[in-house]
């Protein structure tokens, strides 16, 4: 089979990478322009992204050191519930939903406290018990110069180049060669827009992903060795980009910029696509869909998206069978990004009132029952269990006793 890779940054190269390893008869090539910018995001990533650089056989501490990355041992919430609530952190571990209900047993008589959960449960060296911070840019480099047989041309396309069997569109979120632009239809995805820009930071760094409700979105915090990458990911409809730029600069007052950058504003309108596989094209990334960046999706569905393709085309399924698995981790991805607002008892902007309406209380608890955590899962129950505890939302709760 002769594959195109067409665009390159992390999803291309990445793509690149995993279907070298997979496929060594295949004719791979990648194809990307000098002249359009990469978008360059998602630097706070999911436990899965450890596994894939093991399995291309690069060496952490090396991978590491190059995309200038650290551990990250989860994410910290504040500010989520109400602006004044304590912040809260969220740590990577995957139980038994039996056990997960004991431990609320003994929450619920006042024996342990919400904190208790992470001590409980989070240990070191099991799998998924760790994720990363790292440069998304770099981080493909890493990738690109691991590949052997990938021919790479630099080129800008207007039309499909001839004579491939198969076509990646990691084009970004300008789809430019997808064949379908059906799009699945998600409720109550807001934010579309985010104002970002990377500052130093001490020489110390937090191993945890920091996410901070704000008036009309929220905001990331993300450090690397190097510096620290932050944003402001906010709703166009509740805030304009003027005034949003205002308010990222207040939240960033007495920060210095890395290396003299100026804040940049990135746009997307939260769609997916209904068919990211149609005829010979497979969109793979942004090219395929993009929500929310709550929570570290954005590589993660990069990865899901290339790993998927190889697992369909190693057992001969086309892509009907490519687009159900896909459409279903965006519903997950869907799902568990709109329990964060909708759980909230914030009522004091436009933005937050928005999210009243939705009875989060049940769907929290019929998502934990539905979400065992089997690694094929993205979201397990355990990702449920700490945001309830958060936000103290157990109305819906029923013991599996």
């Amino acid at each position: 089979m002769k594959i195109c890779i067409i665009g390159g940054g992390t999803t291309g190269w990445w793509s690149a990478g995993w279907l070298e390893h997979k496929f060594p008869d295949y004719e791979i090539t990648l194809i990307e322009s000098d002249t359009i910018p990469k978008i360059g995001v998602g630097e706070s990533t999911l436990p899965q992204i450890g596994q894939f650089f093991r399995d291309l056989g690069i060496n952490e501490k090396d991978w590491m050191e190059q995309s200038n990355a650290v551990y990250k041992y989860g994410n910290i919430k504040q500010g989520w519930d109400h602006p004044d609530a304590e912040e809260m952190r969220f740590m990577f571990w995957v139980e038994d939903i039996k056990s997960i209900d004991n431990w609320f047993q003994k929450y619920f008589s006042d024996s342990i406290k919400k904190d208790n959960i992470n001590e409980t449960f989070w240990k070191p060296g099991k799998p998924y018990s760790v994720a990363y911070h790292l440069d998304a840019e770099r981080a493909a480099d890493v990738v690109r110069n691991n590949c052997k047989r990938v021919k790479h041309l630099v080129q800008t396309l207007d039309t499909l180049p001839e004579g491939y069997d198969l076509y990646l569109d990691c084009t970004g979120l300008r789809r430019q060669f997808i064949k379908d632009n059906t799009e699945l239809e998600f409720e109550h995805h807001l934010v579309d827009r985010a104002w970002v820009c990377p500052f130093y930071h001490n020489g110390d760094y937090d191993n945890y992903t920091r996410s901070i409700a704000r008036d009309n979105g929220w905001q990331f915090k993300i450090d690397l060795t190097n510096r620290l990458g932050t944003g402001y990911v906010f709703s166009s409809r509740h805030s304009s980009e003027e005034q949003a730029l205002e308010d990222f600069k207040r939240y960033t007052s007495g920060m210095r910029p890395y290396n003299n950058k100026e804040p940049r504003l990135l746009k997307w309108r939260p769609s997916v696509l209904q068919n990211p596989w149609s005829d010979n094209v497979v969109a793979i990334g942004l090219s395929s869909g993009f929500l929310d960046p709550l929570e570290a999706n954005a590589l993660y569905m990069n990865l899901y998206g290339v790993q998927t393709l190889a697992r369909c085309l190693e057992k001969g399924l086309g892509a009907k069978t490519y687009n159900r698995l896909v459409n279903r981790t965006w519903r997950q991805n869907s799902d568990y990004i709109t329990t964060h607002y909708a759980l909230s008892n914030r009522d004091d902007t436009e933005f937050w009132r928005y999210y009243k309406n939705i009875d989060a209380d049940q769907m929290i608890w019929d998502l934990y029952n539905k979400s065992k955590d089997e690694f094929h899962v993205l979201y397990g129950s355990s990702i449920y269990a700490t945001l309830a505890l958060y936000y103290n939302a157990f109305k819906g709760y029923k013991s599996v006793q």
